[in-house]
Parts: structure tokens; C-alpha cells; sequence
């Protein structure tokens, strides 16, 4: 700390904007401004930049010492305040890391759905050109086309209740197949 008379004149010079006394400041206080900022932020680059922050303020504002207050006190308030606004700085940058994190999983997620229904879709497609081909006929008026089942009926000139069974044969056969395709995907994973 400056406490003898040689320091008031080292204040009164950087005052005026003495660049060797503000180098003499420096290499008396840099250390425990470092020490001072690294203990609350936890991070060395960032108490660095505290340091750097804090004596370029200092120069900037040297008008404003008052020499009659102790200037160790001085320099604390400006380390002070630089290292709370860092320490702000800090948590908004996580709150911004974090909420992009969430963006990008919400993204990732809604392209890994798209991806798996477009992959189902094929794989159902594929599955489907295998049915015997009356089955795959009805399946796909009733799908594709949306048909009822009256409907697929009268255009194919059979009846309701046939339209029925070749669905459920298709739907299940369909179903059957999905699941091993699935457990296979599963499992060479």
C-alpha cells in the first residue's frame, strides 16, 4: 500500500498523467488486483483481463483520485466493480450458452423425429410392394388414395367385408414386419 510521502507524490504525478508512476502503481499492485479478481471468478484468463480492465481505467480516470482518500481503497472499488461486471458477464454468456444448447437439442430432436418417420415411411413403402397384390391394391386405395372401406368395395366390385380382411391382413403383416425391422435396427445399434 502507498503509505510513505514519496507515494503521495507518486499520485500526484500520475495525476497528471506521469507515465513512471503509473508503471510503479502497476508493478506494486497488479499482483493482488489478479489474486483479488481470480478468487471470485475462478478463472485465471478472466482475472487477466480484470487486471487489464482495472489499470486501463485507472489511467483513464487518473483525474479523478483523491489523494486525501487512501488509493489502495481506490483501486479495490475499481477492481470491484470490474470483476462483478465480468462475473455478469460470465452468467449471462451461460444463460446464452444454455439456452442455445436447448435450441439446438430441440432442433437435433425434431430433425432425428423427422428423419425416423421419413425412414418408417420408406420402410412401410418397401414392406407394402412385398404384399400379395390384391392386398397391397386395397391397402394402398385406403392409404394413399383414402378410400373407405365402402368405397374401395364398390371400385373393386367385391364386398365391405373382404375390403376389411385384406386390410387387417395387410395392417398386420405390415405391423409384423415394422416390428422386426425395428427390433433389428435396435438391436445393431
Amino acid at each position: 500500500m502507498l503509505s510513505s510521502p514519496d507515494d503521495k507524490i507518486i499520485i500526484k504525478k500520475l495525476r497528471k498523467g506521469d507515465v513512471l508512476s503509473f508503471d510503479i502503481i502497476f508493478r506494486k499492485y497488479n499482483r493482488k488486483v489478479y489474486y483479488f479478481a481470480v478468487s471470485y471468478l475462478k478463472n485465471r484468463e478472466e482475472a487477466e483481463d480484470v487486471v487489464q480492465e482495472v489499470f486501463m481505467n485507472l489511467w483513464r480516470f487518473r483525474d479523478q483520485i483523491n489523494e486525501d482518500y487512501e488509493f489502495s481503497r481506490f483501486l479495490f472499488k475499481i477492481t470491484y466493480n470490474s470483476t462483478c461486471k465480468k462475473f455478469r458477464k460470465q452468467l449471462s454468456d451461460k444463460r446464452q450458452m444454455e439456452e442455445a444448447v436447448k435450441y439446438i437439442a430441440a432442433e437435433d430432436n425434431q430433425t432425428s423425429d423427422d428423419i425416423e418417420y421419413d425412414n418408417l415411411l420408406e420402410n412401410a413403402s418397401l414392406l407394402a410392394e412385398k404384399l400379395p397384390a390384391r392386398q397391397r391394391k386395397i391397402f394402398l386405395l385406403s392409404i394413399n388414395d383414402q378410400l373407405t372401406t365402402e368405397q374401395i368395395a364398390e371400385k373393386m366390385c367385391i364386398s365391405k367385408k373382404t375390403v376389411e380382411n385384406y386390410l387387417a391382413l395387410a395392417k398386420n403383416s405390415l405391423r409384423k414386419s415394422l416390428s422386426a425391422e425395428h427390433f433389428l435396427h435396435i438391436f445393431l445399434l
